[in-house]
């Protein structure tokens, strides 16, 4: 893949559209991008990461605000488009990023676009397809290249410092070993499934109290005791039959006895309830004479009591309305004579609405005479304040134009503003600069301190692991002295040693003083190999920070003679002081600027102020003039019918007058027409009421005399029916008997007490014939019987099933056991058989997990044939950059037994012959090493990835920390790779570079955003 033209547009620091033309720079070779902190030479990186990928290069820049200018605003799209070629065709891919401002919160979010041109000019514009297209046409992922293509600031050295965990990650993502991985955990996977399964398989044993290697013994016990239980279950259950024969004969025998006993309780109290029922007799016999006697009043009287009550009350009620209706007649007639007396009394009304109507027309003509002077008035005083209105108008704009004649003009102010800004900015440029110098100087003077004290107890480790190393030596020479004393104690003379074998002891070892078991020599020698442990690694912590200090001083030392030049590295005082007066010099011209910056805000708002109001005072003056002007000529138009002279001047004395008449005869008009209508109303209302009332009275006495005659009629008809209906119900009484009114109505009965009482007599008979038959039934069913003996039938049952509870009970208790020992006999089977299932695949799976999952897993061991090839790639050229001095070595001793190896790195020193950490190399050194494993890394992606080519290399910054040799041979090693055909790009503020590399990209840095030129 090479770059062949990019142009950003909202993207970073680039506000405008920028392009670089990678034409310009030739078709191979180095080139240099150079500019100040900040100005976007990392963003070119960016935005070709971007394009192709949708990420940006460094992992610190991921997201859509970061990539996003902060110099575009409102809905001004952020967008990226680059043309490259690849595998001979050449492409477009563009990228764009689109805010969406909320108008209710203001909230920003973001969506992107992307579309790809193919060769063959068709476009591709869904982002899944996009990338899969992108990793098909170059080879690489993002990840890979990130790591091996666009090495962005400081991120390549991780490869160089991580461990073999991380590296493993960054293998697999470059040389696609993910399958091995998987390989890896599926059979872990497996493995730990027929781990689980026979852990699974032992707790059911275990539950069961079954050795797992003694099962087939112990299942055989099993079988007896369920063969046992099923004996005694049967033995039970045929007891239970015995019993439930003899529980149901007792039924039978008790169901009989209780039936003949419940007779004999129904004879006796059937012939009680006899005895009880003829002791009623006479009660009965009353009550039906009170039944007959009640029930003759109640159908033979009671009809005409009610016909005679009721023609009482309707007489009664004829009477009390006769009298009432003659008394209203008497009212309707006085009040009918009262009405014809009040209606002829009321003066004429046509007179009094004829004089009315002529004081009415009267009244609007002068009203109308009185809105026509007040309109013309009020006209006039109109035209009186437009015109004094204009006058103030006149003075005020007069005012306005002498103030703007005696403001300042702006551009001097304006000029002295920005002279001001520029001096400021440079300012606040050398401020930080110093600000972030005084910050890495105190950092490394803080990691010297910590150097020293690392050293410090570097040495009291050393003194621990010497005493400890001396102490074991010294117990193991005891040891051992020991042990031959013991064993020099058995031999015998003639009796071969069983150490040496001879026969002759001349000399024997004799025991030591004091002892040493082998438990505390154990313990003396773990103790030595954690001293030496501590001492290891707090030398190679040393040896870290040792480096990380180097790599800062070297930093350090660029940045300060870059603000400083010549300074030392003893500069702190002198930086500090820098600082102080850096920052006295930047708080002053702020607050100069502020000043200038609100003397010209003021003298800008002043001049606005000024202009805006002069212009709307003029507008008014004009506008004012006109409408003054035509209003005057209209007013003497209509005045000339008041004013005949038709002059302006005595037009408001003489309209005022003319006014005052109008209203005060249309005042007294006014009043006049209000208290005739008033009266005109009065005696409209008095004529209806009068009317309205003699009216109503003379259909209310028409109305009184037809209801009293109605009445009186009425009355006659309801005496004559009162005196027939009395006569009836005498006659009624005679005929039955009833002496006279009382005594009918103390016999007389109402139908539910008629119908009670025929109830109980019928009752009274239908329970005496149905006792009698209960008598002759029961003397029957018991005649020649026995009364039986139910207790004695109860204690036989009860100890009966006494027994068929207890037999019941032991049964169920066997029952219960043999379904619980044959469920779990069943389980521990079916277990059994997957036990042995499971043995034959664990045996089968785990040896090869544990091949594969080892300290030196599959994968690993898969990528240490990657990782040495790109280990000897690498060298070729970090021996050519170190002068022959380094070679990375892939790490192969055993090391720290629990962790994860296979990829360790470490460097060779040919000046000392031994092998290091790699995290011990300086900054300079670190970088180197990182280059050459990113070089590395490209050749060997390039010949193992079915014909990926890579004619670019991107390198962002690092350079700073080498001395001029070293960064000589950097620089002739990426110009050899370049070659003629590959671009190789460069960031870097070290100056040497600029010397020695032709080809630049300048980024100049701007208010108004950077901007690119090609040198």
């Amino acid at each position: 893949m090479k770059p062949l033209k990019l142009t950003m547009s909202a993207f970073g620091s680039y506000a405008d559209a920028q392009t670089i033309d990678f034409a310009e720079l030739g078709s191979g070779g180095l080139y240099l991008i150079t500019g100040e902190t900040g100005s976007g030479k990392t963003t070119i990186f960016d935005a070709i990461s971007y394009a192709l990928f949708g990420k940006a290069s460094g992992r610190a820049r991921d997201n859509y605000k970061m990539l996003r200018s902060d110099y575009a605003s409102g809905r001004v799209k952020t967008s990226v488009s680059l043309d490259f070629a690849a595998g001979g065709a050449v492409y477009n891919i563009t990228r764009a990023i689109t805010p969406h401002i909320a108008r209710k919160t203001g909230e920003t979010t973001y969506t992107d676009s992307v579309a790809l041109t193919l060769a063959d000019k068709t476009t591709l514009d869904r982002d899944r397809e996009v990338s899969a297209k992108i990793s098909e046409i170059i080879g690489l992922d993002r990840d890979q290249f990130a790591q091996i293509v666009m090495l962005a600031q400081n991120d390549f050295l991780r490869f160089l410092q991580s461990g073999t965990d991380e590296r493993v990650k960054i293998l697999r993502r470059i040389f696609g070993t993910g399958s091995l991985k998987y390989f890896q955990e599926t059979l872990k996977a497996r493995s730990k499934e027929a781990s689980d399964g026979l852990a699974l398989c032992r707790r059911d044993f275990e539950r069961g109290g079954v050795d797992p290697h003694r099962r087939e013994e112990q299942f055989a016990e099993w079988d007896a005791r369920i063969k046992q239980d099923k004996t005694a279950l049967a033995e039970a259950d045929k007891k239970l039959a015995e019993l439930d024969e003899r529980s149901e004969a007792l039924a039978a025998r008790t169901a009989v006895a209780k039936e003949l006993s419940k007779k004999f309780e129904g004879l006796a109290a059937t012939r009680a309830a006899l005895f009880w029922h003829a002791a009623r007799m006479g009660e009965m016999s009353r009550l039906e004479a009170r039944r007959v006697r009640g029930e003759t009043a109640l159908r033979r009287v009671k009809p005409f009591a009610d016909k005679a009550a009721e023609a009482e009350n309707l007489f009664a009620s004829a009477r009390t309305e006769l009298a009432r209706a003659k008394a209203e007649a008497e009212a309707a007639l006085a009040e009918l004579a009262e009405a014809k007396l009040a209606l002829s009394g009321l003066p004429s009304l046509d007179e009094k609405r004829t004089a009315f109507d002529a004081l009415k027309r009267e009244g609007e003509k002068a009203a109308e005479t009185r809105g026509k002077l007040t309109a013309l008035k009020t006209e006039y005083d109109d035209i009186s304040a437009k015109r004094a209105a204009l006058l103030t108008l006149q003075k005020e704009l007069s005012d306005v134009t002498g103030v703007i004649s005696g403001l300042p003009a702006l551009s001097g102010e304006q000029a002295a503003l920005e002279a001001l800004k520029r001096e400021r900015e440079e300012a606040e440029t050398l401020r930080d600069a110093l600000s972030a110098l005084n910050g890495d100087y105190e950092a490394l003077i803080t990691q010297q301190a910590r150097l020293a004290a690392l050293r410090s107890e570097f040495e009291k480790l050393n003194l621990e692991f010497s005493a400890a190393e001396s102490g074991f030596n010294a117990a193991e020479e005891i040891f051992l002295r020991g042990q031959a004393g013991l064993l020099a104690r058995a031999l015998e003379n003639g009796k071969p040693c069983p150490v040496c074998g001879s026969a002759d002891h001349p000399a024997p070892a004799c025991p030591a003083d004091g002892s040493v078991t082998e438990n505390e020599l154990k313990k003396a020698r773990e103790e030595a190999r954690k001293a030496r442990k501590r001492r290891e690694d707090k030398s190679n912590e040393c040896a870290v920070l040792r480096a990380r200090l180097d790599t800062l001083r070297g930093r350090f030392l660029a940045d300060l003679r870059g603000v400083i030049p010549g300074a030392a590295e003893e500069a702190g005082a002198l930086i500090k002081s820098g600082l102080s007066a850096a920052n006295a010099r930047l708080a002053a011209l702020t607050e100069k600027k502020a000043d200038a910056e609100k003397k010209l805000s003021d003298l800008t708002e002043k001049w606005n102020e000024a202009t805006q109001r002069r212009d709307a005072l003029s507008q008014k003056r004009a506008e004012l003039r006109a409408a003054a002007e035509t209003r005057a000529k209209r007013f003497l138009a209509d005045a000339l019918e008041f004013i005949p002279s038709g002059e302006e001047g005595a037009a408001g004395e003489r309209l005022a007058e003319a006014l005052a008449l109008a209203q005060a005869e249309s005042g007294k008009l006014d009043a006049r027409k209000r208290a005739d209508e008033t009266e005109l109303a009065r005696l409209e209302r008095e004529h209806k009421a009068t009317a309205d009332r003699n009216a109503g009275a003379e259909l209310k006495n028409q109305s009184a005399r037809t209801l009293a005659a109605e009445r009186e009629r009425r009355e006659t008809e309801q005496r004559e029916k009162r005196a027939h209906s009395a006569e009836a119900f005498a006659e009624a009484l005679r005929t039955h008997n009833f002496a006279d009114e009382a005594e009918y109505e103390n016999s007389l009965a109402s139908e539910e007490e008629l119908s009670a009482a025929a109830k109980r007599l019928s009752d009274y008979e239908k329970e005496g014939e149905r006792l009698k038959a209960d008598e002759n039934r029961f003397a029957r069913e018991t005649a020649a019987q026995e009364k039986p003996d139910l207790e004695k039938l109860a204690a036989e049952t009860e100890a009966v099933n006494g027994a068929k509870v207890e037999t019941r009970g032991k049964r169920d208790e066997v029952r219960s056991r043999l379904e619980r020992t044959e469920r779990v006999y069943g389980e521990l089977r079916q277990s059994a058989a997957r036990y042995a299932e499971l043995e034959k695949r664990y045996a089968a799976v785990k040896q090869l997990s544990d091949a594969a999952n080892g300290r030196l897993d599959f994968e690993t061991y898969a990528q240490t044939a990657y990782f040495e090839r790109v280990l000897r790639a690498a060298n070729l050229r970090l021996k050519a950059m170190s002068q022959n001095r380094y070679a990375l070595l892939r790490k192969t001793d055993g090391g720290d037994a629990r962790k994860r190896s296979g990829l360790e790195l470490e460097v060779l020193d040919s000046y000392t012959g031994k092998a290091r950490s790699a995290n011990s190399l300086s900054g300079g050194e670190s970088f180197l090493a990182s280059l050459a494993l990113a070089l590395g890394l490209s050749d060997v992606v390039q010949r193992s990835a079915g014909g990926v080519r890579l004619d670019a290399m991107f390198i962002d910054e690092g350079f700073g920390s080498l001395d001029p040799d070293a960064l000589e041979l950097a620089l002739r090693t990426l110009s050899d790779m370049a070659g003629s055909g590959r671009i190789i790009g460069i960031i870097s503020h070290v100056a040497e570079l600029g010397e020695r590399v032709e080809k630049r990209l300048s980024v100049e840095k701007t208010p108004s955003g950077s901007k690119i030129r090609v040198i």
